[in-house]
């Protein structure tokens, strides 16, 4: 046996020992452990492989290791083992892309014999932390999560810290929070993907570009920071008052009526669009083509995630394809290994191919 399998295999037999020890009542809740010391002589251990046991019994919930004290058995060692429930916390359930992602998710954890629970924020903040709160109180097993509003600090990361102390492991997909250095996490590459939409663009022919992002999460921002960049990086100036930035609950206003004169405005002039999605995207080919300005004869537009809507848009969209069914199988596969070893999992950019179309086609 290599060296570092030997090393895993003393450390993970420490655990498990200790878990057992828990299990059976030789360890009370509150109980002060004996020291690294201690334990070293009595396995014969390092107190390098001994506290890395305690580092994963820490992480877990099961234990408290008190600055100047020592090391004693949590109050939530005594919680029942790991079962079989696991949430699935998305923003949205019905339209877009949410539902294959679900699915992805919702059939391999199926598939694996565990219980789903669903819970949708629609991106409310305050929908979160009721449903965060409500899966604690119930000890869920695991939980698989959309952030709410990602881009913007958010009240609900404690309950999240929370669930990581309980031992309870959380895969974030399509987005997650910067304030958890350790999160476990599934997204797309928005920037690399920004950056090429841009030479896309330009290497059709057009010279000034606009856009319309959203400014509430996180893909909004990174598509918009790898647009800025492909501008600066092929000599062009960033014309801000080409770029329209909305939130979730601006959506439905972009284009209605009383809107389009201004939107309309803000991009007059470019020959060049990005959106910040397919549904963007199809709005501001309506939006041009009601003001007599032809996709893609005078203005090239590109979206994100190649949706239904790139198809039935009279003009098909030029998209980068979102991994909706790979994101969700990984995002539950990570889960279950999660589950089934107590060991971290690492996070993940998944890449976003370019699928071009009609309104980037000259």
């Amino acid at each position: 046996m290599a060296d570092a399998e030997r090393k895993t295999a003393k450390y993970r037999f420490l655990v498990e020992t200790i878990k057992e020890k828990i299990k059976s009542g030789a360890y009370m809740a509150g109980e002060r452990m004996e020291s690294e010391n201690r334990l070293s002589e009595q396995f014969g251990y390092s107190r390098q492989t001994v506290r890395q046991a305690l580092s994963v019994l820490e992480r877990e919930g099961l234990i408290e290791r008190r600055r100047g004290s020592g090391t004693y058995i949590s109050a939530e060692s005594r919680r029942p083992q790991r079962g079989n429930n696991v949430a699935i916390v998305t923003t949205y359930i019905s339209d877009y892309i949410f539902p294959t992602i679900i699915r992805g998710i919702e059939e391999t954890l199926t598939n694996a014999g565990y219980s789903l629970t669903l819970g949708v924020t629609n991106n409310h903040v305050e929908d979160e932390g009721r449903i965060l709160q409500s899966l604690i109180s119930r000890r869920i097993d695991g939980v698989i999560v959309e952030g709410t509003k990602t881009a913007f600090p958010n009240p609900n990361v404690e309950l999240y810290r929370k669930l990581e102390k309980m031992g309870v492991p959380v895969v974030f997909f399509n987005s997650y929070y910067r304030d958890l250095p350790n999160a476990v996490y599934i997204v797309t590459d928005d920037r690399r993907a920004g950056r090429q939409a841009v030479n896309l663009l330009l290497s059709k022919g057009c010279r000034k570009l606009g856009g319309v992002f959203k400014s509430d999460d996180m893909q909004g921002h990174g598509r918009y920071a790898g647009f800025s960049e492909g501008l600066v990086k092929n000599g062009c100036a960033i014309g801000d008052d080409n770029v329209v930035w909305y939130t979730t609950a601006e959506r439905s206003r972009l284009f209605r009526p009383d809107n389009r004169d201004y939107m309309f405005e803000r991009l007059r002039g470019c020959d060049g669009i990005v959106c910040y999605n397919d549904q963007i995207a199809y709005g501001v080919i309506d939006l041009l083509t009601s003001r007599g300005v032809r996709v893609p004869e005078e203005v090239l537009v590109v979206g994100f995630d190649d949706s239904s809507v790139s198809e039935y848009s009279p003009v098909k969209i030029t998209s980068f394809a979102h991994p909706k069914d790979e994101m969700g199988r990984i995002a539950a596969n990570k889960l279950i290994n999660m589950l089934r070893s107590g060991d971290a999992e690492y996070p993940l950019i998944l890449d976003m191919p370019l699928h071009e179309k009609q309104s980037t086609q000259r």
